[in-house]
């Protein structure tokens, strides 16, 4: 499956990239650079805004080079930006490639273990089914 272009970054730094994809998607790709707990939760505000202008609820994230996030912020995106990010902009799918590390892996599937909203998502190897996945729900 060829995966659509994005339409538009939306927004970049050393930490990740923020983009839409025309499939009714948003994108985060990660680096391997280590986030603070400020450049985190200014990313996720960014992606935030890009969800609700493009008006779609469906996210995939790219953790294949993402750092293991410390606890707090596991927390933090878990109770605090998955609720908001539903309320405000109808959040309902979130498609995970998952980190190249046992940590990085265990990190992403413990902030999926303490999401208390309706919020569906899977874990991924491969972007392209990602991609599949996200454009059919």
């Amino acid at each position: 499956m060829l995966l659509s272009a994005a339409s538009s970054i939306y927004f970049r730094n050393a930490l990740c990239t923020i983009s839409y994809y025309e499939a009714g998607y948003v994108q985060l790709v990660w680096s391997e650079a280590a986030a603070t707990a400020d450049e985190l939760q200014a990313l996720y505000g960014h992606t935030l805004q890009v969800l609700k202008h493009h008006r779609t609820g469906r996210l995939l994230t790219d953790h294949r080079l993402r750092q293991p996030l410390p606890l707090t912020a596991q927390h933090w995106i878990s109770q605090q930006w998955i609720p908001q990010a539903v309320r405000e902009a109808g959040y309902s799918h979130c498609a995970i490639i998952e980190n190249q590390t046992p940590l990085g892996r265990l990190a992403a599937r413990a902030v999926g273990d303490e999401v208390a909203v309706p919020l569906k998502f899977q874990f991924f190897n491969d972007l392209s089914e990602a991609a599949a996945w996200l454009t059919k729900a």
